[in-house]
Protein backbone atom coordinates (compact mmCIF):
# COMPACT_ATOMS: atom_id res chain seq x y z
CA UNK A 1 0.00 0.00 0.00
CA UNK A 2 1.66 3.02 -1.10
CA UNK A 3 1.50 6.09 1.43
CA UNK A 4 0.59 9.29 -0.38
CA UNK A 5 4.28 11.03 0.98
CA UNK A 6 5.78 7.75 -0.68
CA UNK A 7 3.90 8.26 -3.67
CA UNK A 8 4.70 11.43 -4.41
CA UNK A 9 8.48 10.58 -3.79
CA UNK A 10 8.29 8.12 -6.31
CA UNK A 11 6.70 10.21 -9.10
CA UNK A 12 9.02 12.79 -8.68
CA UNK A 13 11.98 10.25 -8.72
CA UNK A 14 10.51 8.63 -11.76
CA UNK A 15 10.50 12.49 -13.47
CA UNK A 16 14.06 13.54 -11.85
CA UNK A 17 16.48 14.35 -14.46
CA UNK A 18 14.06 15.47 -16.98
CA UNK A 19 17.09 18.29 -17.25
CA UNK A 20 18.97 15.54 -17.92
CA UNK A 21 17.05 13.76 -20.36
CA UNK A 22 16.43 16.88 -22.13
CA UNK A 23 20.38 17.45 -23.16
CA UNK A 24 20.32 13.46 -24.44
CA UNK A 25 17.46 13.08 -26.53
CA UNK A 26 14.70 15.82 -25.72
CA UNK A 27 12.38 15.14 -22.97
CA UNK A 28 11.99 11.79 -21.16
CA UNK A 29 9.25 8.87 -21.06
CA UNK A 30 8.58 8.90 -17.34
CA UNK A 31 11.74 10.39 -16.10
CA UNK A 32 14.18 8.81 -18.64
CA UNK A 33 14.98 10.04 -21.95
CA UNK A 34 13.49 7.70 -24.85
CA UNK A 35 16.91 7.32 -25.73
CA UNK A 36 17.51 5.59 -22.33
CA UNK A 37 14.20 3.76 -22.43
CA UNK A 38 14.48 2.00 -26.03
CA UNK A 39 18.30 1.20 -25.43
CA UNK A 40 17.44 -0.55 -21.98
CA UNK A 41 14.32 -2.45 -23.68
CA UNK A 42 15.98 -3.52 -26.80
CA UNK A 43 18.22 -5.43 -24.55
CA UNK A 44 15.06 -6.66 -22.63
CA UNK A 45 13.91 -7.73 -25.84
CA UNK A 46 16.95 -9.25 -27.12
CA UNK A 47 17.79 -7.23 -30.30
CA UNK A 48 19.83 -4.39 -31.03
CA UNK A 49 18.57 -0.61 -30.23
CA UNK A 50 19.20 -0.11 -34.19
CA UNK A 51 16.67 -2.90 -35.28
CA UNK A 52 13.96 -1.39 -32.48
CA UNK A 53 14.46 1.66 -33.12
CA UNK A 54 13.97 1.20 -36.65
CA UNK A 55 10.51 -0.46 -35.94
CA UNK A 56 9.47 2.49 -34.29
CA UNK A 57 10.34 4.81 -36.50
CA UNK A 58 8.54 2.74 -39.73
CA UNK A 59 5.59 2.44 -37.21
CA UNK A 60 5.21 6.17 -36.81
CA UNK A 61 5.98 6.99 -40.72
CA UNK A 62 2.81 4.45 -41.14
CA UNK A 63 1.22 6.20 -38.73
CA UNK A 64 1.94 9.60 -40.51
CA UNK A 65 0.78 8.00 -44.05
CA UNK A 66 -2.44 6.65 -42.34
CA UNK A 67 -3.27 10.41 -40.96
CA UNK A 68 -2.35 11.74 -44.74
CA UNK A 69 -4.96 9.05 -45.87
CA UNK A 70 -7.53 10.44 -43.67
CA UNK A 71 -6.63 13.76 -44.37
CA UNK A 72 -6.39 14.30 -40.55
CA UNK A 73 -2.80 15.93 -41.69
CA UNK A 74 -2.04 17.46 -45.42
CA UNK A 75 0.86 16.13 -47.47
CA UNK A 76 3.17 18.76 -46.38
CA UNK A 77 2.61 18.19 -42.56
CA UNK A 78 3.03 14.54 -43.32
CA UNK A 79 6.38 14.97 -45.26
CA UNK A 80 7.53 17.37 -42.32
CA UNK A 81 6.78 15.12 -39.77
CA UNK A 82 8.33 12.31 -41.51
CA UNK A 83 11.97 13.86 -41.63
CA UNK A 84 11.42 14.84 -37.90
CA UNK A 85 10.16 11.29 -37.07
CA UNK A 86 13.45 9.68 -39.17
CA UNK A 87 15.73 12.55 -36.68
CA UNK A 88 14.08 12.80 -33.60
CA UNK A 89 13.54 9.29 -31.83
CA UNK A 90 11.07 10.77 -29.54
CA UNK A 91 8.78 12.27 -32.28
CA UNK A 92 9.11 8.69 -33.66
CA UNK A 93 8.09 6.87 -30.14
CA UNK A 94 5.11 9.09 -29.45
CA UNK A 95 3.86 8.69 -33.43
CA UNK A 96 4.47 5.01 -33.40
CA UNK A 97 1.99 2.75 -32.59
CA UNK A 98 2.15 -0.94 -30.17
CA UNK A 99 1.21 -3.23 -32.50
CA UNK A 100 3.12 -2.28 -35.35
CA UNK A 101 6.13 -1.93 -33.38
CA UNK A 102 5.38 -5.44 -32.23
CA UNK A 103 4.81 -6.85 -35.66
CA UNK A 104 7.83 -5.16 -37.45
CA UNK A 105 9.97 -6.63 -34.58
CA UNK A 106 7.99 -10.17 -35.20
CA UNK A 107 7.15 -10.20 -31.59
CA UNK A 108 3.26 -10.46 -29.17
CA UNK A 109 2.34 -6.82 -28.21
CA UNK A 110 2.56 -8.41 -24.97
CA UNK A 111 6.13 -9.19 -25.36
CA UNK A 112 6.79 -5.86 -26.50
CA UNK A 113 4.97 -4.40 -23.79
CA UNK A 114 6.61 -7.17 -20.87
CA UNK A 115 10.32 -5.75 -22.19
CA UNK A 116 8.96 -1.80 -21.85
CA UNK A 117 7.84 -2.44 -18.43
CA UNK A 118 11.05 -4.77 -17.32
CA UNK A 119 12.98 -1.42 -18.94
CA UNK A 120 11.14 1.17 -17.00
CA UNK A 121 11.84 -0.92 -13.78
CA UNK A 122 15.50 -0.92 -14.56
CA UNK A 123 15.46 2.31 -15.13
CA UNK A 124 13.71 3.63 -12.47
CA UNK A 125 16.03 1.16 -10.05
CA UNK A 126 19.28 2.91 -11.58
CA UNK A 127 17.41 6.64 -10.39
CA UNK A 128 16.73 4.96 -7.08
CA UNK A 129 20.53 4.14 -6.52
CA UNK A 130 21.99 7.33 -7.90
CA UNK A 131 19.91 9.13 -5.98
CA UNK A 132 21.18 7.19 -2.59
CA UNK A 133 24.74 7.87 -4.08
CA UNK A 134 24.48 11.33 -4.58
CA UNK A 135 23.18 11.71 -0.77
CA UNK A 136 19.77 12.55 -2.09
CA UNK A 137 17.54 9.35 -0.93
CA UNK A 138 18.61 7.79 3.10
CA UNK A 139 19.16 4.00 2.66
CA UNK A 140 15.44 3.63 4.03
CA UNK A 141 13.99 5.94 1.82
CA UNK A 142 15.20 4.09 -1.33
CA UNK A 143 14.33 0.46 0.08
CA UNK A 144 11.00 1.89 0.45
CA UNK A 145 10.84 3.02 -3.05
CA UNK A 146 12.12 0.06 -4.19
CA UNK A 147 9.28 -1.82 -2.33
CA UNK A 148 6.61 0.24 -3.95
CA UNK A 149 8.50 -0.14 -7.34
CA UNK A 150 7.77 -3.23 -7.55
CA UNK A 151 4.76 -3.56 -6.51
CA UNK A 152 3.74 -0.97 -9.19
CA UNK A 153 2.06 -1.76 -12.55
CA UNK A 154 4.10 0.26 -14.71
CA UNK A 155 3.49 1.35 -18.62
CA UNK A 156 3.94 -0.83 -21.04
CA UNK A 157 5.45 0.62 -24.47
CA UNK A 158 3.13 3.26 -24.58
CA UNK A 159 1.98 5.24 -21.45
CA UNK A 160 -0.80 6.99 -23.74
CA UNK A 161 -0.09 9.45 -26.06
CA UNK A 162 -2.17 11.64 -28.06
CA UNK A 163 -2.61 10.82 -32.35
CA UNK A 164 -3.66 12.28 -34.92
CA UNK A 165 -7.34 13.97 -35.92
CA UNK A 166 -9.88 14.83 -33.36
CA UNK A 167 -10.18 11.38 -32.28
CA UNK A 168 -6.69 10.37 -31.16
CA UNK A 169 -4.95 7.04 -30.38
CA UNK A 170 -2.94 5.43 -28.09
CA UNK A 171 -1.40 3.14 -30.46
CA UNK A 172 -2.97 -0.12 -28.51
Amino acid sequence: RLTLVSAVALAALLTVGAGVASAHGGPGVRGASTGALVTQAAKELDVTRAKLKSAIVESAVAAINAAAEDEDIDADEAAELKDEAQDNLRVAYHLSKTRTVASNLGVTTAKLNASFRAARKTLALARINRAVENGDLTAEEAAELRQELSQARLPGYKAGGRGFGRHGGHGR
